[in-house]
């Protein structure tokens, strides 16, 4: 039983602390930097299961040993992976779906609520002087949150957190997500739309908590901001590349979008001569949603167990291309 980590350095001190897990689960492992797939290909012989710090796309993935069973992504996402030359490899994928979603709940909702009221742009104006006396008001206008619809664009695990912690606000709630059995809206009193464009139409606020596919790559474009209504919210804490940027800084000079808070981006960092840095109906953070101590742990052990369990022949509860393989 072997794993093979991809991206030896960052391994080191990203398991720092938690690598006694492989060995009291009799679990070898070797490190090593990225290569080229004629490398990985040497390197990878005898492993079970690679644990990945890097992008595995189709050649690097067709040059793994016939050992391996598995690549782990050590995050949600895992569209750094090559699914299709995975599955066809006969090779399971698994991300870490549910270590962060408290986190990246709250996240959203504080960019939500800072959205809403105002407060970057309090913060800013307070700051370098702008307060004159008690009347001041800082940017857009805004409405009583009981009056507001949410829209979700996708409702797993960390939508549906979301829901459950903005419930308390008296907000409409609706979703899209044609993946999610209709039981789940039912359960959480959440009005299911069959299209989005349905949801465009109603939803005052927008948060989006979908994975980055070939079918949802620059989702938000300007067709799709032209049928939300005006002055909407909107808010992502997933991938940044469903969000077609340049559409987004159109629609909030021109007033269609009111405000946004974004955690993700296509580019990262953010170019500094970025015009959306100068938007002050723009409340931006660093990719950071995930984090906690709490989540940081969970990452580390859930990662590591699921390679335990693939050297031990199991099928993990987080492949996430079962169907693919036949599972």
């Amino acid at each position: 039983m072997r794993v093979l980590f991809y991206g030896g350095t960052y391994a080191q001190v990203f398991f720092k602390g938690h690598l006694h897990l492989l060995d009291e689960a009799g679990v070898e492992y070797d490190l090593v930097e990225p290569g080229t797939p004629e490398a990985l290909a040497e390197v990878s012989k005898g492993h079970d299961a690679v644990i990945t710090f890097f992008p595995l796309r189709e050649e690097a993935v067709n040059s793994l040993a016939d050992s391996v069973k598995a690549i782990i992504v050590t995050s949600i996402g895992y569209d750094n992976i090559d699914m299709e030359a995975a599955s066809k490899r006969g090779i399971m994928v698994c991300n870490i779906p549910d270590y962060c979603i408290e986190e990246v709940a709250l996240h959203s909702v504080t960019l939500i609520l800072c959205a809403l009221r105002n407060i970057c742009q309090y913060d800013r104006t307070i700051r370098s002087g702008g307060w004159k006396d008690r009347s001041m008001l800082c940017g857009r206008a805004h409405h009583r949150m009981s009056t507001l619809t949410m829209g979700f664009l996708g409702f797993g695990g960390i939508g549906r957190m979301v829901c459950k912690q903005m419930s308390g606000f008296g907000v409409k709630f609706v979703a899209y997500d044609p993946y999610v059995p209709a039981s789940v809206f039912e359960e959480m009193g959440v009005q299911r739309v069959e299209t989005k464009d349905e949801l465009y139409a109603v939803s005052d606020i927008i948060g989006v908590y979908l994975i980055l596919t070939d079918e949802t790559y620059h989702l938000i474009n300007e067709e799709a901001i032209a049928k939300m209504k005006d002055d909407v919210i909107l808010v992502n804490t997933a991938r940044g590349a469903i969000i077609d940027l340049d559409s987004v800084k159109k629609g909030l000079k021109s007033g269609k979008i009111g405000a946004v808070g974004f955690d993700t981006w296509e580019q990262e960092p953010i170019p500094a001569d970025d015009p959306i840095l100068q938007e002050d109906n723009a409340t931006i953070t660093s990719h950071c949603a995930y984090f906690s101590i709490e989540a940081a742990i969970d990452l580390r052990v859930k990662c590591l167990t699921t390679a335990i369990n693939v050297c031990k022949g199991e099928i993990p509860y987080n492949c996430v291309n079962k169907k693919a393989l036949g599972l």
